[in-house]
């Protein structure tokens, strides 16, 4: 049996988006087909392909495609660029849930993250031919250096690659060109023993903060660096990476699971955060 998982790890870096509830999507063959050819037309418009090439948009439902059986289906959407007698992939989405979907009534459907990696001009037609066949939202998602910090503690626990592997922190200065960066190269067991000495400790407070702190400080001692003024921007591991833009990279299902986990952890705070600000306390 095919993993399911295999059509995202693997499969180079993907944009996370976060996704609103969409009304009325029906994962039947007939109105794929026709979401399919909704999707085509923008792009034949919008993006004007050329008349020696032909775009062919595909949407194909994977109802293996989640993490329990309450989640919905995952989608995937596959657009081609048909050339004479080859199809060239110029871009991918995939729509999914992690057991973090809401619930609101039988003509809605929530797949709250969508993972997209492909042209931009493709992404923009796409995005907005979804959002007016199922009035919703897509938004692209940032990470601040404290869930770069989950992602990478997280990460640590679901690596299982070799203690002499790299380990690679980026940093750049704030508000400077975004190429200029600091790379920054462990092997990848001595973080593995950082965080499990911290993990062991009676520390009561954030024990991933802790286990930053120990990581600053030997880079302060083998590169006299003092990289607490600039800002980490990404994180790279053997089998997985992410990047403060909202890039993430997973190849094995344990990084999927753990790339999903600190985002519904993520999706939930915005979620309470939102709600707080809309009804605030009298």
């Amino acid at each position: 049996m095919n993993d399911p998982l295999a059509v995202i790890y693997n499969e180079g870096h993907w944009r996370v988006n976060l996704v609103s509830p969409m009304f009325n999507l029906q994962c039947n063959k007939i109105k794929l087909k026709q979401y399919s050819m909704k999707i085509r037309q923008a792009l034949v418009s919008e993006v004007a392909a050329s008349s020696s090439s032909r775009l062919d948009v595909s949407i194909e439902n994977l109802p293996l495609l989640k993490y329990s059986n309450e989640d919905p289906s995952g989608l995937k959407i596959t657009v081609k660029n048909q050339f004479k007698s080859s199809d060239k992939e110029v871009y991918v989405a995939i729509f999914l849930s992690w057991g973090n979907g809401i619930n609101i009534n039988d003509e809605t459907t929530h797949l709250p993250y969508m993972l997209e990696r492909g042209e931009r001009k493709v992404d923009m037609a796409v995005k907005n031919t979804l959002l007016t066949l199922f009035d919703c939202m897509i938004v692209p998602i940032d990470f601040t250096q404290g869930q770069l910090l989950d992602f990478m503690f997280n990460f640590i626990e679901n690596d299982n690659s070799r203690s002499s592997n790299p380990f690679v922190l980026k940093y750049q200065t704030p508000q400077v060109n975004f190429m200029d960066k600091i790379t920054l190269s462990f092997e990848i067991g001595d973080i593995r023993a950082i965080w499990n000495r911290v993990k062991e400790s009676n520390i009561n407070h954030n024990k991933r903060l802790q286990a930053y702190q120990i990581i600053l400080n030997q880079i302060y001692c083998m590169y006299t660096l003092e990289v607490t003024l600039l800002q980490l921007c990404e994180v790279i591991l053997p089998t997985a990476e992410v990047k403060h833009s909202g890039m993430v990279k997973m190849k094995t299902p344990e990084i999927i699971n753990s790339v999903f986990t600190v985002l519904n952890d993520i999706t939930r705070e915005r979620f309470q955060l939102e709600s707080n600000f809309q009804d605030p306390e009298d």
